[in-house]
């Protein structure tokens, strides 16, 4: 499947959106978070280490 290079006014525009990749983390940062959930609640994690590993990238709204 292709990627949609687009922008967002479809094809009646002045420039297509060129870039083929986007460097959007707020995905990946979503998946390492619930990872790490996941390590605690099957226990292979203690609490303390994950909490601080879930705050050591800073506040995001993820």
């Amino acid at each position: 499947m292709t990627k949609n290079r687009k922008g967002r006014a479809g094809c009646h525009q002045a420039t297509l959106k060129t870039s083929k990749r986007t460097y959007n983390s707020t995905g990946r940062a979503a998946r390492v978070k619930g990872f790490i959930v996941t390590l605690v609640l099957w226990g292979w994690l203690p609490w303390g280490l994950a909490d601080w590993l879930i705050n050591l990238g800073g506040q995001r709204d993820v």
